[in-house]
């Protein structure tokens, strides 16, 4: 089975047509993090529809329920979507029927995982995205209108990040390839259009080539891109597993091209304290599944707190000078 830390984007298909108000969107940061409120208990469910077999939502899933149990919640249904589609539907109708106070969504489809999150706002339900974006073709800061809020990482903010980290080690620029995830996933241009905006006039994208979030495919993909681009200076994966594969094909081809992955996984972390990748940005899921179950209190608990809200927890760069600062969460 896969191990990524993404989200798929598609065409969105038998989405309810709804009179919803847009609402502004206002992002906020963790400096206004607080316990959720304590006007009493509540009942959740979490819809894990990315699925349990995967470490990242694991972790995000994890931490909600923790935070659940502190705020007094009772976690009624954890359901593993199993990244099918259909089998998130099914899930959606059984935690619907069991009417929470709220649910933590973790969508295996952002496109899709609309009209769920429709469905159960509809059912007077409180619900509060966790690391996807709802909805197909949204900007980050576009956020699902039926949401009461979108709990992730600067998923746009983090290609200026790596971006400039690699400007800073390379500043003579030069030619650099791309190391995409699998075809139709969000990231791959949330995590990618800021860092060719802040890299232009120093690098030169000569290649790029999908990895499908995992270490052997970004091997294939920075050997293939080396082969033909011998040389090559740096190149940027957008996940740390397929990023750990890439720096395995520049070492075999006696490169000395950077690498740089996306994420903080276990994997990662790893290859850069033995000085195989040069850094990442640390995601951290368990807490900012934590931080989606205190925004999904509040909302329940504040009939003020509205909808559309935009929280992003603290991601830091991560190379091997700082790496100790990033203690892997999945």
């Amino acid at each position: 089975m896969r191990h990524h830390n993404g989200v798929r984007s598609a065409v969105l298909t038998g989405a309810l047509a709804l009179a919803l108000a847009a609402c502004a969107t206002e992002a906020t940061d963790d400096a206004g993090s607080d316990d959720g409120g304590d006007s009493g208990s509540c009942r959740i469910a979490i819809d894990n529809g990315s699925g349990t077999g995967f470490p990242y939502p694991n972790a995000g899933a994890q931490g909600i329920t923790d935070a659940a149990e502190e705020l007094g919640c009772e976690v009624i249904a954890h359901l593993d979507g199993k990244s099918d589609v259909q089998t998130e539907a099914a899930n959606v109708q059984n935690i619907v029927s069991q009417q929470p106070d709220g649910v933590v969504i973790i969508p295996a489809n952002a496109a899709e995982a609309g009209r769920f999150v429709d469905q159960m706002s509809e059912a007077g339900i409180k619900v509060v995205s966790f690391h996807s974006i709802i909805g197909a073709e949204r900007a980050i800061d576009d956020v699902y209108p039926s949401l009461s809020a979108l709990v992730i990482e600067n998923e746009t903010g983090v290609g200026a990040m790596v971006g400039e980290a690699m400007m800073e080690s390379l500043p003579d620029g030069g030619p650099i390839g791309l190391v995409l995830g699998a075809p139709g996933y969000a990231e791959n241009t949330l995590r990618v259009d800021e860092f060719r905006a802040v890299t232009e006039g120093t690098f030169e994208i000569v290649a790029e080539q999908p990895g499908g979030w995992v270490a052997d495919q970004g091997q294939t993909a920075c050997a293939s891109m080396l082969n033909a681009n011998p040389e090559i200076v740096g190149f940027y994966a957008i996940s740390d597993d397929m990023a750990v594969g890439c720096q395995q094909a520049v070492e075999s081809a006696g490169s000395s091209a950077v690498v740089w992955g996306v994420g903080g996984s276990q994997l990662g972390i790893d290859s850069i304290t033995a000085g195989g990748m040069d850094g990442t940005v640390c995601y951290k899921p368990y807490d900012g599944g934590r931080r989606a179950m205190e925004e999904l209190k509040k909302a329940i608990d504040d009939d003020d707190y509205g909808t559309g809200e935009l929280v992003f927890y603290d991601t830091p760069v991560i190379t091997a000078e700082n790496a100790g600062d990033c203690e892997p969460q999945w």
